[in-house]
């Protein structure tokens, strides 16, 4: 194993001349299933450049098989988008073992391929995009690629979308829905298709859903009842809706998220109080809610969250509020907010997701993210 690291690190490092010339030799003396497991272990950066070895190689590497491989292999990646001068959107990538808590982090970001946008989830490296007045979009920030997804403008104004991966058809599926119906759609398949509705009303729902057991989960109010809310989720393989009841429906329920492999919620009482509730099953007896932690009283800065997701490294919440991203330790109770790029740059979303060659052959290049904010492009005529 020592051997299959140290081969890696040979082969990631910027010599490209010497290094694919040795590949190449290397390619023909390996076993096929060592090759992959050394590849696998690669960063993307590096096997973009080694496809141009072989075609053999070319087409090992973007292979689906190789592809899911590579991504249960690769570390999380932390996205964080700001807004810098003139209202420039750039983002960052980082390992989650990597990000930093400095006033201004030093790292060099990338232009971001949106304007006024959305993120609507992520999977397997992919986020879903929403971009305002424009639509929907799955991104790879890992190798820079989009997909851009046909709209539906004659199905009305859209109350939520969803994104996230069914293993049954091994197809990425999109859902939207708007006030009169509901629709999927599949990546394989470029189409929408309409479903069923969810039988309960709701309204006010966060943007972001979180994944679980292979359902996408939602915090919703249900229609013309105040202060009443509930967890709605969509199955992806069967394409069924159903609900699930928070432990304290009349407090305000911001985050969902996954907790040590378990669904989790934050919700704050009317004194602004929040606790981190946990959802287990015991001996296959019926789920139930039980309070895990109670955020600091002083700083709390899980009240109105926007997103939360759990850093695999040490188990910090990342989340996004109004005002501010950082991270929060929920043994030790306190905050530490994540890097800025200057004085004058804000965070305006972030994302954890895994590196990933997903989309490697789909949709187009986002040219702009290999450029340097604040140069302009030539445009060549």
């Amino acid at each position: 194993m020592c051997l299959i690291l140290n081969f890696c690190l040979f082969l990631s490092e910027p010599k490209l001349s010497a290094g694919l010339h040795h590949t190449r030799i290397m390619s023909n003396d390996l076993p096929e299933d060592l090759i992959v497991e050394i590849f696998s272990r690669l960063p993307t950066k590096s096997l973009l450049r080694f496809r141009s070895v072989s075609k053999s190689l070319c087409a090992c590497i973007g292979s689906p098989d190789f592809i899911r491989l590579h991504a249960l292999r690769s570390p999380k990646k932390v996205t964080i988008i700001y807004k810098i001068r003139r209202d420039k959107l750039v983002y960052t990538s980082l390992p989650e073992n990597e990000l930093s808590y400095n006033p201004y982090s030093g790292v060099k970001p990338l232009e971001y391929p949106f304007e006024s946008f959305r993120i609507v989830g992520s999977c397997n490296g992919i986020l879903c995009v929403y971009e305002c007045g424009k639509g929907l979009n799955l991104w790879n920030p890992s190798i820079r690629r989009k997909v851009t997804v046909p709209d539906l403008r004659s199905s009305g104004d859209f109350l939520v979308h969803g994104f996230g991966f069914d293993p049954i058809i091994d197809d990425y599926k999109i859902l939207r829905i708007t006030r009169r119906k509901s629709f999927v759609y599949t990546l394989k398949t470029r189409t929408w298709r309409e479903i069923a509705s969810p039988n309960v009303p709701f309204s006010n729902v966060e943007p972001q859903s979180c994944i679980f057991n292979g359902a996408l989960h939602w915090v919703v109010n249900k229609t013309y009842v105040r202060n009443n809310s509930y967890i709605m989720t969509f199955d992806l393989s069967s394409e069924v809706f159903s609900t699930i009841r928070l432990p304290e429906p009349h407090w305000e329920t911001n985050g969902v998220t996954i907790i040590k492999g378990s669904l989790a919620v934050i919700s704050t009482n009317r004194h602004g109080r929040s606790w981190i509730w946990v959802r287990r099953e015991y001996n296959n007896i019926a789920a139930s809610w039980s309070r895990a932690f109670e955020v600091n009283k002083y700083i709390n800065p899980l009240k109105g969250v926007r997103g939360v997701f759990v850093r695999a490294t040490n188990g910090d919440l990342l989340f996004k509020n109004c005002k501010v991203a950082g991270a929060y330790d929920l043994v030790k109770q306190i905050e530490r907010r994540l890097q800025i790029l200057s004085c004058s740059s804000s965070v305006v979303d972030l994302n954890v997701c895994d590196e990933s060659l997903e989309l490697l052959d789909m949709g187009t290049s986002c040219d702009q993210g290999s450029k340097s904010p604040g140069k302009e492009e030539k445009q060549n005529k």
